[in-house]
């Protein structure tokens, strides 16, 4: 079960945010070049680097570098996202001054194939479901969770003058493990939300995300903020795009304390 201080604290904070646009729908359906529509499924490249302060008992870090692309297949009807990344990792476990993890090198892989089976145009709204394949690939033991997991996963999208809200729920588990590896079974649970400017050159997306560990009989809770900006008003790259996103963890089991993301990303190519 979650705690229940958890769930006040991410919907306190989630409520005033939806409240902020009405549930009206006043365009069609049209491209997104922003990147930030998720049903949205044109050729996109993305690269992005994250920088997070660990929850460990000394100082600990992780940089993660992503790059990331994004296509449609079969008519556009089934979208295919896959993601690499290189990794560093340092982590005092026994605040004793000293480094137990000192690692760098490959991380792991993972791959989605994303659909949309509903799309009510006159409500504008949605459902879209994926599954995710978590490869396991990293170099270093420390830089990967040692195991291949599945993700299904379920996406309710609702279309507001503005923006977006995105609620989704995924259930991720492990099919195989290395040797001493611990097995995945957690629940993510995403709470997406997107406002554009009027002019749609500039963007501000929130993700509160819940997880529940069900392995070592964890929660907590991420909140990312993401103010992103096009490109097109400063040079004459369409579809190009830049972000900045901040989060924070949220709970005595988190992972992280919090992270700051840099990312460039290209759209419909």
């Amino acid at each position: 079960m979650i705690k229940n201080k958890l769930i006040k604290q991410v919907v306190m904070f989630l409520v005033p945010i939806v409240l902020w646009s009405s549930n009206a729908f006043s365009q069609e359906k049209e491209q997104d070049n922003t990147g930030t529509n998720p049903i949205n499924f044109s050729n996109d490249f993305r690269v992005y680097n994250e920088y997070l302060q660990l929850n460990t008992a000394g100082d600990g870090n992780k940089n993660i570098t992503t790059a990331e692309f994004r296509t449609s297949f079969l008519e556009g009807k089934w979208q295919w996202r896959v993601r690499g990344r290189l990794a560093s990792l340092d982590a005092d476990l026994n605040d004793d001054g000293t480094d137990d993890v000192d690692e760098s090198g490959q991380g792991d892989l993972d791959m989605r194939f994303l659909t949309v089976p509903y799309f009510d145009k006159e409500n504008k709204r949605a459902i879209a479901f994926g599954l995710e394949v978590f490869l396991n690939t990293a170099s270093e033991d420390a830089l990967g969770s040692g195991t291949t997991a599945l993700g299904p996963q379920l996406f309710y999208v609702k279309f507001l003058p503005k923006g977006l809200f995105v609620p989704g729920v995924q259930y991720k588990f492990s099919i195989d493990e290395d040797a001493g590896r611990e097995d995945i079974d957690k629940i993510l649970i995403d709470l997406n939300y997107l406002r554009m400017a009027d002019d749609k050159q500039s963007w501000f997306f929130t993700d509160p995300q819940i997880v529940i560990d069900n392995e070592s009989n964890t929660e907590f809770a991420i909140v990312d903020f993401e103010f992103g900006w096009m490109m097109t008003n400063w040079t004459n790259l369409k579809g190009h795009s830049f972000y900045i996103r901040p989060s924070i963890g949220v709970g005595s089991d988190r992972s992280t304390d919090g992270s700051i993301e840099l990312g460039y990303k290209i759209v419909g190519w």
